[in-house]
Formats: structure tokens, C-alpha cells, sequence
């Protein structure tokens, strides 16, 4: 596909994608995440370091003390230093516009990972692709608010695509660079190891033509610099906290559980397998999309590539069901990391779609492409509902209130 389709399309859905995400600059910002990054920000820029400890917000009645007053903040620096250059330069606002340059970094790097991956790289793939990462909901969800996952799913994107690109090119230097990418989406939240191991399956057998020394080499390569990159973090984490692992980190405090009532229900109501329920209600290619490629099972590299961004996504959600299982919140924003996987799976699914009709059988066919094209149309819905509805509190069932 000639490079001018590409950078229109992105062009189109980056537009697209803003005006769902415009909402960013009218939300007004109070949940407690959202104040402590900020004031985070604040630290930084003034000097003070990258701790809460001085700063005004610990006053506050909501805040839970001798969680926050200590030397270091307990979550990676990197998303808060990803924030500081856009508040410099936009003031408060610049927190917004920083979410709404993630989400470009998030569609270029879906795309890029896509046009590497799907086998037929044709204006119409890139379209369903680019159209699929602009509305997909939980990243809309999450853009419009000023928390750590933007930047983390879309530094998660990008360095998917390296770690493609090296286990197909094989040299060090691309391998390094891989390496760096996810060490800085590991630095934004230590929780991107989890999908590490997909990405680098998906770099496996994406790569088909590699010889597989020349693959591994790569792949251990990048998760050596990861790991380099992370070790000094991990470090002073544990110099500070004894841990590497805070408790805390994601399991509310009990007096927030006892005194808010939506940190209970996330926390005591909402049972872990949660995730399943509420997965299907907002990603809606998700069910269609394994259906069509458990009854279709593709064979050679297309079924290789979808078993691995099965593995990219099951990871993620088992790995969160099992902390909710242990007494932390269950929030699908938690889940996130399984973009792009998501995005991919519906692509793969229209092409197998796709072959039942080279087969003859046509209204399989047919019925697999209406139900794609459907659960598309049923996203967008989620994301329009999720950018104008949701951020104002007003109706937000029955779609949207179980789930967000």
C-alpha cells in the first residue's frame, strides 16, 4: 500500500480519535489518581523531587497519609516525566494535551505493529485498524482522564513494533532499541512485564522468515536492556520501601474501602471474574472475533500470530483476576495492556471470514463479516457514549454504568 493511504488514514482516524477525546479538557479532574499525578507534576517542576512528601495535596481529608507522605511515590517516574515537558510548556491544561499525544503515539504505533503483523496490508485493513484503535473503549476511557494508563498503552504499542521489527531484522541495534521501549512502558507502570511475553511470542511468529537463533538472540537481548533500564527504579524502590512489590500499590487503604462507596464496590462487591463479564460489554469484537477464529482455526502463521495475541491479552486479565482474587480493585482500566492485541484479533478474524468465502461457503461468510463490521459499530457507540455521556455523569446505562 502506497505510504500516502497510511499516513491519510492516520491522519482521518487521529481526527477522529481527538474529537471522541475532546472531552479531556471539560472533565473535571477530581478523582484521587488524577490529583496525586498532578501534584506529582508539581514536585517535579518545582524541585522537590519525585515524592508528595511537602506538598499541600497530603492535607487533604481523602488522602490516606502514611500512604503517600514518603520519599518516593511508589509507581515508576516515567509517566509523570512524560506529563512535565506538556505542563511546561501548556500550563494545567498541558495534562490533557499530553493524553491526547499519547493517544497519536498509541494509533501510530498500532498501526505500524498491524502493518507488520497482518499478512495484507491493504487500505482497507488499514482502515479497520485505524478505526478499531481510535474508538476502542477502554483506551478512550482512559484518555480522557489524567492517569498513567494513556501514556503506558501507547509506550506499550510502540514497543511491541520494535520488538517486532527486531526479531525480524536480528540486529543488536534494533533489539536495544526494543529493549529500551519497553523499559520505559515498564517505567511508567510495573505492570507492562505482563505483556512482555505475548509481545515477544507475537514477535516469534510474526517473524517467520527469521532464523531462530537470530530471534532469540533478539528477544534476549530486549528483555536484558528492559531489565537494565528497570533495575535502577527497582533499586531505590526497594532501598525505600523494603519491597519491590508494595502492598498498596492498587489495593485501597481500609479506611477508603470503609469510607467511599465506589473503592468498596471495586474492591469487596465487585467479584474477580468481573473481567469477564464486563470485557464483552465494551470490547465488542472481542467475543465475535475468538468465536470466528475457534470455529475457523486458521492454519500456518495466521493462526500462530492469533494463539499469541490470545496469550497477550489471556495473560493480562488472569494476572488481574488473580490480584482482584487477593483483595485488590477490579477496574477495567487495570486490563488495558491488552490493547493493541485486541485491536489485531478482529483483523485476523475478517481474514478467515474472508476465506469461507474462497471456500464457497458464503453465508458463513457473510454472517462472520456482519458481525464484525456490528461489534465495530457497537465500539464506536461505547466510545461516543464513554466521551460525551460518561465524563458529565449523566445517563450512562445500561451500556456503559456496570462496566465503567
Amino acid at each position: 500500500m502506497p505510504s500516502l493511504w497510511s499516513a491519510t488514514i492516520f491522519v482521518v482516524a487521529l481526527a477522529a480519535g481527538i474529537a471522541l477525546r475532546i472531552e479531556v479538557f471539560e472533565v473535571p479532574h477530581l478523582e484521587g489518581d488524577e490529583r496525586l499525578y498532578a501534584a506529582l507534576v508539581d514536585q517535579l517542576r518545582s524541585g522537590q523531587g519525585y515524592t508528595l512528601h511537602g506538598h499541600p495535596i497530603l492535607s487533604e481529608p481523602w488522602v490516606i497519609r502514611e500512604q503517600y507522605d514518603t520519599p518516593l511515590f511508589y509507581h515508576p517516574p516515567a509517566g509523570i516525566v512524560w506529563f512535565a515537558p506538556f505542563v511546561a510548556l501548556f500550563g494545567n491544561r498541558g495534562l490533557d494535551v499530553a493524553q491526547l499525544a499519547a493517544f497519536a503515539v498509541f494509533l501510530a504505533g498500532t498501526m505500524l505493529l498491524a502493518r507488520e503483523v497482518v499478512q495484507e496490508w491493504t487500505p482497507g485493513t488499514a482502515g479497520a485498524v485505524a478505526l478499531v484503535s481510535a474508538a476502542t473503549p477502554i483506551v478512550v476511557h482512559v484518555s480522557i482522564h489524567r492517569w498513567l494508563d494513556g501514556p503506558q498503552v501507547a509506550a506499550a504499542a510502540v514497543a511491541a513494533w520494535l520488538l517486532v521489527r527486531a526479531a525480524k531484522i536480528g540486529t543488536p541495534s534494533a533489539a536495544i532499541l526494543a529493549g529500551l521501549g519497553w523499559g520505559a512502558t515498564c517505567l511508567v507502570k510495573l505492570n507492562a512485564v505482563l505483556a512482555l511475553p505475548g509481545a515477544a511470542a507475537l514477535a516469534w511468529v510474526a517473524a517467520e522468515d527469521g532464523e531462530p537463533r537470530r530471534k532469540l538472540r533478539a528477544l534476549l537481548v530486549t528483555a536484558g536492556v528492559a531489565g537494565a533500564a528497570v533495575l535502577p527504579w527497582l533499586i531505590a524502590e526497594h532501598t525505600t520501601f523494603g519491597t519491590i512489590f508494595p502492598v498498596w500499590a492498587g489495593k485501597p487503604a481500609a479506611r477508603l474501602v470503609a469510607e467511599n462507596p465506589f473503592v468498596r464496590h471495586v474492591t469487596l462487591v465487585r467479584t474477580p471474574w468481573a473481567y469477564f463479564r464486563l470485557l464483552p460489554q465494551t470490547e465488542f469484537t472481542l467475543v465475535p472475533s475468538l468465536a470466528i477464529l475457534a470455529i475457523a482455526r486458521p492454519a500456518g502463521r495466521a493462526g500462530r500470530v492469533a494463539a499469541a495475541l490470545v496469550l497477550w491479552a489471556g495473560l493480562i486479565v488472569g494476572a488481574n483476576v488473580a490480584l482482584g482474587a487477593i483483595g485488590y480493585s477490579k477496574l477495567l482500566r487495570y486490563v488495558v495492556l491488552i490493547e493493541p492485541a485486541t485491536v489485531l484479533l478482529p483483523m485476523l478474524a475478517l481474514r478467515s471470514a474472508r476465506s469461507w468465502r474462497d471456500d464457497g461457503r458464503r453465508a458463513a461468510a457473510s454472517i462472520a463479516t456482519a458481525a464484525l463490521v456490528v461489534a465495530c459499530g457497537l465500539e464506536v457507540a461505547q466510545a461516543v457514549q464513554i466521551a460525551y455521556v460518561y465524563p458529565q455523569g449523566a445517563w450512562i446505562r445500561p451500556l456503559l454504568g456496570r462496566a465503567w
